[in-house]
């Protein structure tokens, strides 16, 4: 072995001598020439660039994926928004208007209309009327027509050839029978005032036809609240048409009575739906959200063209992306620089070095270097085999022990992990066995630990884990064992304790955590559950036991401890 090895060193040695001396040749004053050094150079140079590109195009366009997506779920969520804004007004604005008609039309009013034709009847009825108008405001007229073409309406005289059974809100009224008709708007001919008539059929003692009682009420907050333009979107509008896609209300005056196909194929027909679509309508591309209120037949919707939303969206992208192509490309020029200067400059020491370890003047350590001068002195170290044997099995018996220690430990708190507390866990329950030694189990949770999360970030969140981890152990005695069970769950393991002692322990590790600053100053509260194992139990039903008190913490309040 020892003349293996000798050979081996000689060896060595010509080889290097031959390395040098190639390298001097080229350059009489230096070790290594200087166009060996450029390559060298340039190889850093390129590989660091070429690296940093592809980075640059991965990470740009994940970034331009994410932005672009981000922005147009933003858009939607302001139309959803403004969508349900309108339509919550719209429904809260009718709702009195239906009750009144639904209220006037039934026996509860105490107005009989099958009565209509006597005196007495029509001034209780016209009465009703002034009362309602008088107690909603909203309400411009109130009237009732009968089968005969009669009408009963306060201040106003009809023309002597009106007969009420033609007018449309009688008809929509007969149609919807027995339901409250489609609110129906329409334009005063006299005030310009957007109205919407409701109407429902009144019946006589043998449910038969006889009349119907209807509700005209003014739209003029309705109007305001759909022509309600947004700063960040300027063309987004809202606008109400019916379920045949005929357009009812718009903030464009030319637009009602008007179809728009465009919409209403895209809208399902089932009942009270809502949702978002996209659409062309020959000049722009557009994304809607819609809303069905079908009790009044009608379709809500706010849109908005995509051009808004895409342009600062595009803006939003072209300025992240220059700032992370800038900084990436300085970064990778400047590593460049300095890898360049750092691993050229110490390659005459590290041939000498190399000489020294092949003469066995010194121990050996491992380079890992590319195919470049680098790479050919690492050549000539490996081959000490000997010595590098010697050295990987030290480090082969350094990474078990390491290996060891972190198949035990939870890398983010640095206190034991699932699998090291089952070892405990398994260890206490067969000393338990053998001499019924006592020993609890406690199991604690983290209140509200996801809106930490959502709030602060996952880094925050990491530091709150770390945080309690260090509390609670320096709380628990040194006897007891805290682990991380998953994360935001931890378990304490507590030999030779009883029922009262693992409660004492609990209680002092609920006073340490309520005491101590938390990072961000948030307010950290656990819902804790413990149990001592007794002869009912197994492992299996213990751990069981302890997640259901500490579920059951969390329903009844959380910040307790159930025993």
């Amino acid at each position: 072995m020892r003349t293996l090895n000798r050979i081996g060193q000689f060896s060595i040695r010509m080889n290097f001598k031959q390395i040098l001396a190639s390298e001097a040749d080229n350059q009489p004053n230096s070790p290594l020439s200087m166009k060996k050094l450029s390559k060298l150079h340039r190889q850093i140079f390129s590989i660091t660039t070429i690296l940093a590109l592809v980075t640059i195009v991965i990470i740009s366009v994940c970034i331009a994926s994410l932005l672009y997506t981000q922005g147009i779920d933003n858009a939607e969520s302001v139309l959803r928004n403004k969508n349900r804004s309108v339509t919550a007004l719209i429904e809260g604005y009718v709702a009195p208007l239906r009750k009144a008609v639904e209220y006037t039309s039934s026996p509860a009013s105490g107005a009989d209309h099958s009565h209509y034709r006597e005196q007495e009847t029509q001034e209780k009825i016209l009465k009703l009327f002034e009362v309602l108008q008088n107690t909603i405001p909203n309400i411009h007229y109130i009237f009732s027509g009968y089968e005969d073409g009669t009408l009963l309406i306060n201040n106003y005289t009809p023309p002597s050839d009106f007969n009420a059974v033609i007018r449309p809100w009688y008809q929509a009224a007969i149609k919807s029978h027995p339901l409250i008709s489609d609110g129906v708007p329409y334009q005063d001919i006299n005030s310009k005032k957007w109205l919407v008539s409701f109407g429902k059929t009144l019946l006589n003692a043998e449910k038969k036809i006889i009349g119907v009682i209807s509700i005209d009420a003014g739209m003029d907050a309705i109007v305001r609240a759909l022509a309600v333009k947004d700063e960040k979107y300027p063309t987004i509008y809202n606008f109400v048409m019916d379920t045949e896609g005929k357009i009812l209300i718009h903030p464009d005056e030319t637009l009602p009575d008007t179809l728009h196909q465009e919409i209403i194929s895209h809208i399902p027909k089932e009942m009270n739906t809502s949702g978002s679509l996209s659409y062309n309508n020959g000049e722009h591309n557009k994304l809607a959200h819609f809303n069905r209120i079908d009790e009044l037949g009608w379709i809500v919707v706010t849109e908005v063209n995509l051009s808004d939303i895409r342009q600062p969206i595009v803006k939003t992208i072209a300025s992240t992306l220059l700032v992370i192509v800038l900084g990436s490309l300085f970064t990778t020029w400047f590593m460049s620089y300095v890898l360049s200067r750092y691993l050229i400059l110490p390659l005459k020491r590290l041939q000498q070095r190399v000489q020294e370890i092949t003469e066995g003047k010194d121990e050996l350590d491992k380079y890992e270097f590319p195919n470049n001068e680098i790479g050919k002195i690492s050549e000539a170290i490996e081959k000490l085999t000997e010595k590098a044997l010697i050295k990987k099995n030290i480090e082969l018996k350094d990474k078990n022990t390491l290996l060891s220690t972190i198949s035990h430990t939870d890398q983010l708190t640095s206190i034991a992990n699932r699998r090291k507390m089952m070892e405990v866990l398994h260890t206490e329950v067969s000393n338990y066995q053998r001499g019924h030694r006592p020993f609890s189990v406690l199991m604690f949770d983290i209140d509200h630990f996801k809106r930490v999360n959502d709030t602060f970030g996952h880094e925050v969140g990491d530091q709150v884990l770390r945080r309690l981890a260090q509390v609670v152990k320096a709380t628990i005695r040194d006897t007891d064992t805290l682990g991380r069970w998953g994360g935001e769950e931890f378990v304490i393991v507590c030999p030779n304790t009883d029922q009262n002692m693992a409660l004492n322990i609990a209680e002092k590790v609920f006073s340490a955590i309520h005491s101590n600053n938390f990072p961000m100053q948030i307010n950290v509260t656990v819902s804790l559950g413990l149990s001592e194992f007794t002869n009912n139990h197994s492992l299996e039903s213990i751990l069981v036991e302890i997640d259901r008190k500490m579920y059951r913490a969390k329903q009844l309040g959380r910040n307790q401890i159930q025993t």
